[in-house]
């Protein structure tokens, strides 16, 4: 074999390489961005799923203490103290307006991001 074509086999063989690396950086990037969209639609979806949990608790501490009271607590913090309710407030803001004894209070439950 001549000098030149083992040159030529050496450049070949360099390109490849080369090309073989790129093609692997750039799945690998690929990669780590897909995993890390879908980790965090993951991590969503269970905020969510908390947040319907904690408004869902809410409102059965409401309708418990009004069929024992028969009325509806003015506010939150008299479910907390009689009933057992916990809120997490540094991860969650829970608005809860009494409509009167009788009627069901509006509840809302928001999520803070971090």
């Amino acid at each position: 074999m001549s000098r030149s074509s083992t040159i030529k086999h050496a450049s070949l063989a360099r390109r490849i390489l080369g090309s073989v690396w790129v093609k692997m950086g750039v799945f690998i990037v690929l990669f780590l961005v897909a995993i890390t969209l879908v980790l965090g639609s993951t991590e969503t979806k269970v905020q969510d799923r908390q947040t319907e949990f904690l408004a869902d608790a809410v409102r059965r501490a409401a309708v418990q203490s009004y069929a024992l009271e028969g009325r509806f607590p003015e506010n939150i913090a008299y479910l907390e103290e009689n009933y057992g309710l916990i809120i997490d407030h540094k991860r969650f803001a829970v608005y809860y307006e009494s409509m009167g004894d009788n009627l069901l209070p509006q509840i809302r439950v928001i999520a803070f991001n971090n």
